[in-house]
C-alpha cells in the first residue's frame, strides 16, 4: 500500500553539509525539497527510486565519497522483507552493492528516513514496463512512501552538464505537465530515447512513479520546477485522487 509520494532531485547540491552557501535560486528549490518531504504521511517503510542497473538494493551505505565528501556518509536500514516482497512484484533481483549508486545515496541522504529500500530503476525501459513495475511495487503489500528522482533535462543553457541541447526546455515543460496531470500518455511520449538525448535521469523513476501512484490513487502535484544551474529541477508531492461525490438521489416529478 503506497500512502504518499514525492518527487524530489538527485542532485548532490541539495544535500545539507555538500556547500556551506547556496546561491538563492538552488535555496529555494532545497526548501522545497524539504516540505514535500515533510509533507509524507508515516510509512512502514520508504522506497527511494533513481536510476541504475534493475535491482532492489539489499544494503543502504549512502557515501558521497565518489565528490569527495566521504564525511557524508550514513547507513540506513533496508526492510529485508519489503525489499524481498517489491522484488517479488517487480521481478527485478536483489542487490549487494556498497555504497549505493549517487541517484539513491542523494535521495537516501536527504530524505533521512529511518528504513528504506532503494530501487534502481533501468533507464532505457519502456514506459509500460516501468509503470507495470510501479503498479505491481503498489500491489506488493507494503506499507511504504515512495520518493522518486526528480531530474529533468541536463542540457538547458551554455552552462548545463551537457550544453544546450536542441529541444530540452520542450521536453523539460512537457514532462512538468505531463506529472502534474497524471498524463501517462505523456509522459510515455518522453522517454527513453528523447529522455536519454536530453539527459533526464528522473524520467525513468518518474514512470514508476506514475504506475504505483495511479494503482494507489494517488495525484502529483507540482509544487516547483526551476533549473538554476541549467539542469531541471522537478519538486512534486502526491495528494489523494479525487473521488466522484455521489450522485444525488432523483427529486420526484411533481405529482409522482
Amino acid at each position: 500500500m503506497i500512502l504518499g509520494a514525492a518527487v524530489v532531485p538527485s542532485a548532490p547540491l541539495l544535500v545539507r553539509g555538500v556547500s556551506a552557501t547556496l546561491p538563492a535560486p538552488v535555496s529555494l528549490v532545497r526548501d522545497a525539497v524539504d516540505a514535500a518531504l515533510a509533507a509524507l504521511p508515516a510509512a512502514d517503510v520508504t522506497v527511494l527510486l533513481a536510476v541504475g542497473s534493475a535491482g532492489v538494493h539489499d544494503t543502504a551505505t549512502a557515501s558521497l565519497a565518489g565528490i569527495g565528501r566521504p564525511d557524508l556518509l550514513a547507513t540506513v536500514p533496508v526492510d529485508a522483507a519489503a525489499a524481498s516482497a517489491i522484488a517479488a512484484a517487480t521481478g527485478w533481483p536483489r542487490v549487494v552493492a556498497e555504497p549505493l549508486p549517487l541517484g539513491l545515496t542523494v535521495l537516501a541522504l536527504l530524505t533521512g528516513a529511518p528504513c528504506v529500500v532503494p530501487v534502481a530503476v533501468p533507464a532505457d525501459a519502456p514506459f509500460d514496463v516501468l509503470a507495470g513495475a510501479g503498479a505491481a511495487l503498489a500491489g506488493a503489500g507494503v506499507r511504504a512512501t515512495v520518493v522518486a528522482a526528480g531530474d529533468l533535462s541536463s542540457g538547458l543553457t551554455e552552462r548545463s552538464p551537457r550544453y544546450r541541447i536542441d529541444g530540452a526546455q520542450a521536453w523539460d515543460e512537457r514532462a512538468v505537465a505531463a506529472v502534474a496531470a497524471g498524463d501517462g500518455d505523456g509522459l510515455a511520449q518522453l522517454g527513453p530515447v528523447e529522455a536519454r538525448r536530453v539527459g533526464a535521469l528522473g524520467w525513468a523513476p518518474l514512470a514508476v512513479l506514475h504506475g504505483a501512484a495511479t494503482r494507489a490513487g494517488l495525484a502529483m502535484a507540482v509544487r516547483t520546477y526551476a533549473a538554476p544551474r541549467g539542469v531541471g529541477y522537478l519538486v512534486a508531492a502526491a495528494t489523494p485522487a479525487p473521488v466522484a461525490a455521489p450522485a444525488k438521489p432523483a427529486t420526484p416529478a411533481a405529482g409522482a
